[in-house]
């Protein structure tokens, strides 16, 4: 975290913009923080994380996209109807999916990328995608601006938070099949 930190002293904002593409939130505390000390502009930090952010899940969006249905297809192949309830998910609740999937980190690339798979409207996608970013930035630049010294506790806090967010998704993931199993088995 330090190096980071003082990469981006040096560095600023043409850094801060590929950091948020790959890890957005604890660079939008560690950005808040800056910003309590004069090195960055906590507007300037909030547009520049914001942007990253958004252009990282174009980029998943785009990925999914162009696997042309390969992500699903490789492997449901013999499961179609599966396929198509979540096509029918995304069709009925894709707001929801997405912001969802923007704030499960960890599990929440492969909704980003199924969005794309599932060719949600990009204009859509994308919207959804930057309002639920803009929020998540205005509280975590806040926690920077307040907190930023605990940077190693939030830091913390948030791979926790990543960690329960997986664990609550394989647990579901698990209890459904097995809910579904033992229905077929009857």
């Amino acid at each position: 975290m330090e190096t980071v930190i003082l990469l981006l002293t040096k560095y600023g904002y043409l850094l801060l913009f590929p950091i948020a593409v790959v890890e957005g939130p604890i660079v939008t505390v560690i950005a808040g923080f800056l910003s309590t000390l004069g090195i960055f502009n906590i507007f300037i930090a909030f547009i520049v994380v914001v942007a990253g952010d958004v252009a990282g899940d174009s980029g998943f969006y785009w990925i999914g996209r162009s696997s042309g249905g390969g992500i699903f297809s490789r492997y449901f192949k013999k499961h179609k109807e599966k396929i198509n309830r979540v096509k029918d998910y995304f069709r009925l609740h894709r707001n929801k999916a997405i912001a969802v999937s923007k704030l499960f980190h960890g599990i929440g690339i492969t909704g980003l990328l199924a969005a794309g798979n599932l060719r949600v409207p990009y204009k859509r996608y994308i919207t959804i995608c930057f309002l639920t970013t803009a929020v998540q930035s205005i509280v975590l630049i806040t926690v920077g601006a307040l907190f930023g010294r605990a940077y190693h506790q939030i830091n913390r806090y948030l791979n926790y938070y990543a960690a329960m967010a997986i664990i609550i998704g394989l647990a579901g993931i698990f209890f459904i099949t097995v809910r579904k199993l033992k229905l077929f088995s009857d």
